[in-house]
C-alpha cells in the first residue's frame, strides 16, 4: 500500500489504478487521470509504504467463531428476558471495549489517523460509532481488521467472562446480540464492510428515501434472523 503525503492532503493508492485521496478530513476515490491533476514529483514531502497482513484479519475471525462457539455451548441465548437490566449494564460496560478495538488498531495501523466517535440509530437498534473513514488509507486486510476490531475486543470480552466468572454469562446476551449484528453481513454494520472490502466493493449513497427503506428492510431482516436463533437455541 503507497502512502504519498503532500502539503495539505494524502494520496493512498493500492494497486497504481485506483487512489483514495485525504483531504480535511474528507476522502475521495480517483483514477490514476484524476490523480495525475493534483500531483508532481516536486510536491512529494514523504513517501512510505503500509505492508499487507492476512493474519490480523483471519485471527479476529477465529476469535469471534471460537467465542460463538463457547457462548451458544454453554448458554441458552435469548433477544430479551427478565434480566434484561442487567443484560443492559453489561452492555452499556462493552459499548467502549468495541470501539477501543477500532481506535486502537486504526491508530496502530495508521497513526496520523483522526478519531471521531458519534451515535445514531442503525434500524431500532441505537449504536456508537468510531468514524474509520481513515482505514481508506490502509491495504485490504488491515482495513478489514479495522472494521473487525471491535467485534474482537467484544468475543474476548466474552471468553474472559466465560472462563472467569461463568455466573455472569446468562447476562450476556445482549453484548451476543451485537456481536452478531455486527458481525454478520446484514445490516450495514461492522461485517458488512469487511464483506464489501474483502470484494472490493464500493458503496455508494442512495439518497435519504432508499436508505432508510434499505435499512428499513435489512434491520427487519437481521431481527428475525436472531429471533430464530433464539427460538432454536
Amino acid at each position: 500500500m503507497e502512502i504519498n503525503k503532500y502539503e495539505d492532503y494524502t494520496i493512498a493508492s493500492e494497486d497504481g489504478q485506483q487512489y483514495i485521496l485525504e483531504k480535511e478530513n474528507s476522502f475521495y476515490r480517483l483514477n490514476r487521470e484524476d490523480i495525475e491533476l493534483f500531483t508532481s514529483e516536486s510536491e512529494i514531502i514523504e513517501q512510505k509504504y503500509i505492508k499487507e497482513n492476512y493474519i490480523y484479519s483471519f485471527t479476529f475471525i477465529a476469535i469471534m467463531l471460537a467465542c460463538f462457539y463457547l457462548y451458544f455451548t454453554n448458554n441458552i441465548y435469548t433477544i430479551v428476558d427478565d434480566n434484561f437490566w442487567i443484560a443492559t449494564l453489561l452492555l452499556l460496560i462493552n459499548i467502549p471495549i468495541h470501539e477501543l478495538g477500532h481506535v486502537l488498531f486504526l491508530k496502530v495501523f495508521y497513526p496520523k489517523a483522526r478519531i471521531k466517535i458519534g451515535f445514531k440509530l442503525a434500524f431500532i437498534y441505537p449504536a456508537f460509532y468510531v468514524d474509520t473513514s481513515y482505514s481508506y488509507m490502509l491495504p485490504k486486510y488491515k482495513r478489514i481488521a479495522v472494521y473487525l476490531a471491535g467485534n474482537v475486543m467484544n468475543s474476548i470480552f466474552i471468553i474472559i467472562i466465560i472462563l472467569l466468572v461463568p455466573n455472569l454469562l446468562p447476562y450476556c446476551y445482549l453484548i451476543i446480540t451485537n456481536i452478531l449484528i455486527n458481525f454478520i453481513p446484514i445490516m450495514k454494520c461492522d461485517g458488512y464492510y469487511a464483506l464489501m472490502t474483502l470484494f472490493n466493493k464500493h458503496i455508494k449513497a442512495k439518497g435519504g428515501k432508499k436508505e432508510f427503506i434499505e435499512d428499513f428492510i435489512r434491520g427487519f431482516i437481521m431481527f428475525l434472523f436472531l429471533s430464530f436463533i433464539s427460538y432454536i437455541s
